[in-house]
């Protein structure tokens, strides 16, 4: 049979593994339902790779690889974790995206070497206490699972710097969030937020902050406060305004906030010179922005579906614009300046009622 003789290719590749003393050892994608207790003679692995298998739980014997470091588990079936994996101490990299597991395994909170967690793409619905154990922690990945909450225990995780939620069910935020004071990046998209709390001031080391599509109507002015950030996602919100403390963000390199029904499109962004990228797509702006007209290092600008007619000819003044998106506006005429911007790679005016003479002219760069 097929599934005997892959068992008994893996049980060569580990006696193999054994023979030589390797530390990394990949079984991945190889359709595995269990893993072959011979896996215990593996006493000086370091990295074991089993991913995208079909494996449903892992054998006690698990515990016998005391060196192991880097455990990766992603795309299977477990719903559960033997207590033997709580005596993997050395375990700093754990990978279970993509299974089916519906809580938190005990046995994880007792791997307080962590420093990378993924938990992405399962079924969990709550935190237990427990996780504040986890203080070594730098990454934590929750995003698409059934979280409605935080526990304020989260608190205890003093030096993360990386916290993904995005797809869950949040409304809100924690107060704990605030001791998370060396937090780089925080993706909070695809959740219930209905306002941004003003305690995210504490996150002054966040670079990069995700809201993308929730429910947000006005942003803090306590925002102005992230003076690192370089990141920002504003997308598919409801936010008639953006603030003007927005301008405060002077290292801010990528800005989206498409998709808003913003009443007035902010006029002080010419004073975020660093931009390098800017989505105002979705808007009903019906002219391109004259503040736009300032920010000299746009690489990318994205505005399809902005009922835009025509095209300002200072647009051809950019010469670092690689990228420009256009489509689904109403542009039948185009401005000779825009043969000047070198667009090396996509200028994207795809439903548009364009001039046949012109559309056929621009075909040639129009990578879309």
């Amino acid at each position: 049979m097929v599934r005997d003789k892959v068992y008994r290719e893996v049980k060569q590749h580990i006696e193999k593994a054994r023979r030589e003393g390797v530390i990394k050892l990949d079984l991945s994608n190889m359709g595995l339902t269990e893993v072959p207790e011979v896996i215990a003679s593996l006493t000086k692995l370091q990295q074991l790779d089993l991913s995208g298998n079909e494996l449903t739980e892992l054998p006690e014997v698990i515990a016998s690889l005391t060196q192991l470091q880097s455990l990766n588990l992603s795309g299977n079936k477990l719903t559960e974790l033997p207590e033997a994996i709580a005596s993997l101490a050395g375990l700093q990299r754990l990978n279970l995206h993509d299974n089916q597991l519906s809580q938190l395994p005990e046995a994880i909170t007792f791997l307080t070497g962590l420093q990378q967690l993924n938990l992405s793409y399962n079924a969990l619905s709550q935190l237990p206490e427990a996780i504040a154990n986890l203080t070594q922690l730098q990454s934590l990945n929750l995003s698409d699972n059934q979280l409605t909450e935080l526990p304020e225990e989260i608190a205890s995780l003093t030096g993360l710097q990386q916290l993904y939620l995005s797809g869950n069910q949040l409304t809100q935020l924690p107060e704990a969030i605030t001791s998370l004071i060396g937090l780089q990046l925080l993706d909070l998209s695809y959740n219930e937020l209905a306002q941004l709390p003003e305690m995210i001031a504490s996150l002054t080391q966040l670079q990069s902050l995700d809201l993308n599509t929730n429910k947000l109507k006005t942003l803090p002015k306590a925002i102005a406060n992230l003076s690192n950030l370089r990141f920002l996602y504003l997308a598919k919100n409801q936010l008639a305004v953006i603030p003007e403390v927005i301008s405060n963000l002077v290292l801010l390199e990528k800005l989206v906030v498409s998709d808003n029904p913003l009443i007035d499109f902010p006029n002080f962004l010419d004073k975020l010179s660093k931009l390098t990228e800017l989505f105002i797509g979705y808007i009903p702006l019906n002219n391109v922005p004259y503040c736009i007209r300032q920010l000299k290092k746009l690489d990318t600008l994205w505005a399809g579906g902005c009922n835009l007619k025509t095209l300002p000819d200072w647009l051809g003044e950019f010469s670092s614009l690689n990228s420009l998106y256009l489509q689904k506006n109403y542009l039948s005429d185009l401005p000779t300046s825009l043969s000047q911007l070198p667009l090396k790679e996509k200028l994207d005016l795809s439903d548009n009622p364009l001039n046949p003479d012109l559309a056929a002219a621009y075909k040639p760069i129009r990578f879309s």
